[in-house]
């Protein structure tokens, strides 16, 4: 018993560490919405990117000493950086605002699904019958939020918002396929911080030019402290902590804490949006989290 308490310490201190991972990426959902609010889409982006480059960088070289990179890699990781950073926070930030911020986070939930039909189309990798069930589960979810009347507060064109925002899901999806296709063998934390950092220079131009023409002096304490949180909570702190769990278990059981994500949405867009759920929201969570737990068990059995 003595034995075996530390590892059972450990197993649930990186449950713990997945769990708070999932809940804070979860609400960069409604920082979207906020911040986009208050800031122009590629101005707040470089303003989210430029502290959060920062700290990756200190931690690389803290963590994972000098940085080397194959000549190779450059390509994988500038398209990792177009679609699955400035294109999914794109696609966001602009569908956010034309629908619900909790349908949003149940649509991003949706990022497994999509990733198996773009291994199946690039990677040519099979979809098994757990890949398909869940593939269904997770349209069901999608359609379900198209129903009219199906969010109480779905914002000026939900239709519209909802097709952008699943935009969003194939830029972090295409991430996800880039990352297997990638030959070169980069340390996690050294690749998260190149990639952040290519982002961070393809935002640069258009944030500068937003900048110009940007009263800086509207901004509010809440503006200035959501920024930070985005930059350093949901952005840098959520990955360290997925980082540091996902270590300790096993692929199928990490892929089930990706559940926490629409949750943290859907009660986050409640509680600081102050926007009514409905049961269409209850069903369409319930669908991605069924499609969370089939594909994890998937993972499982893969391992």
């Amino acid at each position: 018993m003595l034995v075996t308490l530390p590892n059972a310490r450990r197993g649930v201190l990186a449950r713990a560490q997945l769990a708070l991972a999932m809940l804070l990426a979860g609400s960069s959902v409604v920082l979207s919405k906020i911040v986009g609010a208050s800031l122009p889409i590629y101005l707040a982006n470089t303003l989210i990117l430029l502290p959060a480059v920062g700290v990756l960088w200190l931690l690389t070289w803290r963590l994972e000493g000098p940085v080397r990179v194959p000549p190779g890699a450059w390509r994988p990781l500038f398209l990792q950086a177009l679609l699955g950073i400035v294109g999914f926070r794109v696609f966001l930030f602009y569908g956010v605002p034309l629908t619900s911020a909790a349908s949003a986070g149940i649509l991003t939930s949706s990022v497994p699904a999509v990733t198996a039909l773009l291994a199946w189309a690039v990677l040519r990798e099979r979809l098994t019958v757990r890949a398909l069930l869940g593939v269904l589960l997770t349209a069901l979810g999608i359609l379900v939020l198209t129903v009219p009347g199906a969010g109480a507060s779905e914002g000026t064109r939900p239709l519209l918002g909802g097709a952008l925002v699943l935009g969003a899901v194939v830029g972090e999806a295409s991430w996800n396929v880039l990352s297997r296709l990638s030959g070169a063998r980069l340390k996690p934390l050294t690749a998260t911080a190149l990639v952040t950092s290519i982002a961070l220079g393809l935002f640069l131009p258009l944030g500068l030019l937003e900048a110009t023409s940007f009263d800086f002096t509207r901004l509010t304490p809440g503006d200035v402290f959501a920024l930070g949180y985005y930059a350093l909570g949901a952005t840098v702190l959520a990955y360290l902590l997925w980082f540091a769990g996902v270590r300790h278990l096993t692929a199928g059981t990490a892929a089930v804490y990706t559940g926490w994500l629409p949750v943290s949405a859907v009660v986050l867009s409640a509680l600081l949006l102050h926007e009514p759920l409905t049961p269409w929201h209850a069903l369409g969570l319930s669908c991605v989290l069924c499609a969370t737990f089939v594909f994890a068990r998937q993972g499982d059995s893969h391992e």
